[in-house]
């Protein structure tokens, strides 16, 4: 079945007046092109700064098959240096005809990012749990991070680098409020980007995991995540996304004398989820969480719930069945290490992750052999 229309995702200054907006469509490979008027809708996630995340919606012509499309503010039909953009998801595959069950969309990387032994870690947790895809949108790095970043494109095919220089547009800040941080959009555009990835992903995935490098979606007792989701399904049914709350294993809180503060490691960047067993209690009846989400479900994602549902719903998953494992700076400064819950989810996978981060940093000549660690007097 045909496509009726087009939904543009943008990022636009949220003053400005878009009733003049209009879509472009390139309809023929002889490069002919049509415009037709958009109608713009507003996310509502944009956290008082002045720009934000928009959807521009565009009938398409009769007789118009698009092949590209593009945005224009105005009457005039200046084309030069105009950028189209490729029409995706214009087929729609039956869900069990989907060629992943699982992706996962990380949001901004960014400040010269360089969590190097953290980022290796993830990225062998989430394909040793079944992931078969990550997403990673890059405005900044440092070097070492870039060694990484081509071994799991280049070599291993795992997962896909986006390029986000936001920064040479506008200001974005580094939190998520004016107050806390000023610029022109929250929290380096993370909003824009996670909607394009599930846009990306709409009808190449089943699911997709919204989180970060430095999270891990673990399931409770000893299953598989390909398990855990399918007995999620089995008891909510399909065209559900799942929301779990989030549980802070500070990284000032470090384990002593643990078997896997390994000395291979010692010289990498970054932290190590293997030594943060120590989680915090959030009391205060807020929490924040992440999702794993059926991407046609979706309309508009905010950071942490879904803003506007094509169709469906989310259902709140408990620790009784998964556990988000967030290792990150300290939140709440006023707990002591005495009030923080000891958890070893994470070490259940402990020995075989090892495994296969030494193997990867191995390839990416990074691994520091014990018998020549630096300062070593032998």
């Amino acid at each position: 079945m045909a496509i009726a229309s087009v939904r543009l995702l943008a990022v636009v200054l949220l003053k400005e007046n878009t009733l003049r907006s209009r879509c472009v469509f390139c309809c023929r490979e002889d490069g002919e092109v049509v415009t037709v008027a958009a109608k713009f809708t507003n996310h509502p996630s944009n956290f008082q700064f002045q720009y934000g995340t928009g959807d521009f919606l565009c009938q398409i012509p009769v007789g118009c098959e698009p092949r590209y499309a593009g945005l224009l503010s105005g009457d005039g039909l200046d084309l030069t240096n105009f950028t189209f953009l490729p029409v995706l998801n214009q087929d729609a595959p039956e869900r069990s005809r989907l060629p992943l069950n699982f992706t996962l969309c990380m949001s901004i990387m960014f400040g010269d990012y360089n969590n190097v032994l953290q980022f290796v870690q993830a990225m062998e947790l989430y394909r040793l749990l079944g992931i078969q895809r990550a997403i990673i949108y890059k405005t900044s790095c440092s070097a070492a991070m870039e060694t990484v970043l081509q071994y799991y494109t280049s070599k291993v095919g795992f997962l896909q680098v986006l390029p986000w220089p936001i920064d040479s547009h506008l200001k974005p800040s580094s939190n998520w409020l004016p107050s806390l941080s000023p610029g022109d959009i929250h929290y380096y555009g993370q909003i824009p980007a996670i909607n394009d990835c599930v846009y990306r992903n709409m009808h190449r995935s089943r699911y997709v995991l919204l989180h970060d490098p430095d999270e891990v979606i673990m399931p409770t007792g000893n299953i598989t995540f390909k398990t855990l989701m399918s007995d999620l399904e089995k008891a909510h049914g399909e065209k559900v996304n799942f929301y779990f709350s989030n549980n802070v294993f500070p990284y000032e809180e470090k384990e002593e004398n643990s078997r896997y503060d390994l000395p291979e490691w010692e010289h990498l960047p970054g932290h190590s989820f293997l030594l943060h067993v120590l989680r915090e209690e959030d009391k205060s009846g807020y929490k924040s969480g992440k999702m794993v989400v059926d991407p046609r479900s979706v309309l508009q994602m905010s950071v942490h719930k879904v803003k506007h549902f094509a169709k469906g719903r989310t259902e709140t998953i408990g620790p009784e069945l998964g556990r988000l494992y967030h290792v990150r700076r300290r939140k709440n400064s006023n707990l002591k290490r005495e009030d923080l819950v000891r958890d070893e989810g994470l070490l259940k996978v402990a020995q075989a992750l090892v495994e296969r981060v030494n193997h990867a940093l191995s390839h990416m000549g990074l691994l520091l052999n014990a018998t020549t660690r630096p300062n070593d007097p032998h």
